[in-house]
């Protein structure tokens, strides 16, 4: 019975996936692969791995370039990237996950959730979920002070950020913010029970068989996952993308692109958030003085046409999921577009997922 029920299964989605393509030449994905080739001369992107989603289905993905640049390994779509501030995605729908589980309210603060942590500032235990999550909490950023995303443990984020004065009046504009993720990644701690690697693997990773999802910064080793790289003065280098579990709520997972774009689709298709909880995720955030800052709840997002609305987060600058949606398109387009670096950034990873976007919009209108 099992086995027929994942080869209906099977059917199913290749059936709608057909279904799908069909709305669309095969002469656009032409296009998108021909822009996608150019920038990656224009830019020098070493590998990429990127696929195209028309209402919540895969219609195309392509793998160019390498996996390791010196020893000219090629690419392939079972590779792995350090998908970096990309996790930011994973940690914040866990943490609207356990909100509705345990009926909580992003409006309560880190201090109604943690009331037993001295350690913690007075200041930051009266900011609300809502503003860590949004980018606005003028919380004092770590990154500032060169404490990076790879700390030993809690305790050394806290002693070198507690005296630290906040960058701005709580809710006045957006800033990205490392801190604000470290100290939600304790509220999923303490509203699950489990450390959060252990929930993560469980509730997401193995429940949604994301089989290729790890975390773990650049020292560790990761069967499949490509070099990153970076430019530094001219000069193409490793990218060190150190990360620790203390800060791995804001980023740390290694990925490849059909698990990612299997945890995407799960998403979309409500098998984690309902559609009302996910409409609120995706709403930009208002500012004090009533205009809208530029992320939602844990996700970039903006209006960046007439009724068309983008949400997603990029990664490291070299990495990019990007979802566009609204009354303004008669489909939604979704662009995961995964990097390992490029010698010269002359177009970054969101305006890529953009324009190649773009290209399916045209086709769809």
């Amino acid at each position: 019975m099992k086995k027929t029920l994942v080869l209906i299964l099977t059917f199913v989605l290749s059936y709608n996936a057909s279904i799908v393509s069909q709305t669309i030449s095969n002469s656009v994905f032409d296009k998108t692969d021909k822009y996608v080739k150019e920038i990656m001369d224009t830019n020098g992107i070493i590998g990429l791995n990127y696929a195209i989603l028309v209402d919540g289905v895969v219609v195309h993905k392509k793998q160019l370039g390498y996996a390791n640049y010196e020893h000219k390994v090629p690419m392939t779509n079972d590779k792995l990237f350090a998908v970096a501030s990309i996790s930011k995605l994973f940690s914040s729908t866990a943490l609207h996950k356990l909100l509705l589980e345990k009926n909580r309210s992003i409006d309560e603060t880190i201090g109604s959730f943690l009331p037993e942590r001295n350690d913690l500032p007075s200041s930051w235990l009266k900011l609300p979920l809502k503003q860590l999550l949004s980018h606005t909490s003028g919380i004092p950023d770590q990154i500032d002070y060169q404490v990076y995303l790879a700390p030993r443990d809690d305790n050394e984020v806290i002693n070198a950020m507690k005296d630290k004065p906040f960058d701005f009046e709580p809710g006045k504009k957006s800033k990205y913010n490392a801190t604000g993720f470290f100290l939600l990644r304790l509220v999923i701690e303490k509203l699950s029970g489990e450390d959060f690697e252990t929930h993560m693997k469980k509730r997401y990773f193995e429940k949604f068989k994301l089989n290729s999802a790890e975390y773990g910064g650049f020292k560790k080793v990761v069967k499949n996952r490509v070099k990153s790289y970076r430019n530094v003065n001219g000069k193409l280098e490793m990218f060190p993308l150190s990360y620790s579990p203390t800060m791995y709520a804001a980023a740390g997972i290694n990925i490849n692109l059909d698990d990612l774009t299997k945890w995407f689709q799960n998403l979309y298709n409500e098998k984690i958030l309902p559609k009302e909880t996910l409409d609120k995720i995706w709403t930009p955030v208002l500012l004090n003085n009533g205009k809208p800052g530029y992320f939602g709840l844990g996700w970039e997002a903006a209006e960046v046409g007439e009724n068309i609305n983008a949400v997603g987060h990029g990664g490291a600058g070299i990495s990019s999921i990007r979802h566009f949606y609204g009354k303004g398109l008669k489909q939604n387009i979704s662009v995961i577009f995964l990097s390992n670096g490029a010698k010269n950034w002359k177009v970054y990873p969101n305006s890529i997922g953009a324009n190649i976007a773009n290209i399916v919009m045209t086709e769809l209108q």
